[in-house]
């Protein structure tokens, strides 16, 4: 019974993704008769996977309970929050933008409006979110090495 109600969970979170997909491209085409049937079969797949999913959780609970304290798996307690650093990021982009300012003039050899405007505000934007993102990678997984190297 667990395997199938994993199944049918699978199928129709398939079916929620393709009808999403089938209404977008249902209103492009401009019917909206299918746009409103791909999204209610959506959003019923949606439901019907969230109740399984419930289940499932519940009997896993249920079943964890059975088992002594030692065997239990243990839960995993996070840390602190995640939070988005804006002055951090801000602070960053400024960096950034200033280099892709600076090596813009030093290889082309002037500096333009639609290059101020439009190319080192991108360029900047991407680095700026690499260099987010991979600290945060970088602190997150060192802390988890932390973690595990204690006893």
């Amino acid at each position: 019974m667990r395997t199938a109600r994993r199944v049918i969970m699978v199928v129709l979170s398939a079916v929620a993704m393709l009808a999403l997909l089938l209404g977008l491209a249902a209103l492009s085409f401009g019917k909206y008769d299918g746009v409103a049937f791909y999204l209610a079969l959506m959003l019923v797949s949606v439901v019907v996977v969230a109740r399984l999913w419930r289940t499932e959780r519940r009997l896993r609970r249920a079943e964890e309970a059975l088992l002594p304290p030692e065997l239990r798996p243990r839960r995993r307690t996070p840390r602190r929050p995640i939070t988005f650093p804006i002055a951090e990021s801000l602070a960053v982009f400024a960096v950034w933008y200033a280099i892709a300012v600076v090596v813009d003039r030093v290889i082309t050899g002037d500096t333009n409006t639609f290059e101020l405007a439009a190319v080192a505000p991108f360029a900047a934007f991407m680095l700026t979110t690499i260099t987010i993102a991979g600290r945060h990678m970088a602190f997150r997984l060192t802390a988890e090495d932390e973690e595990e190297a204690r006893p």
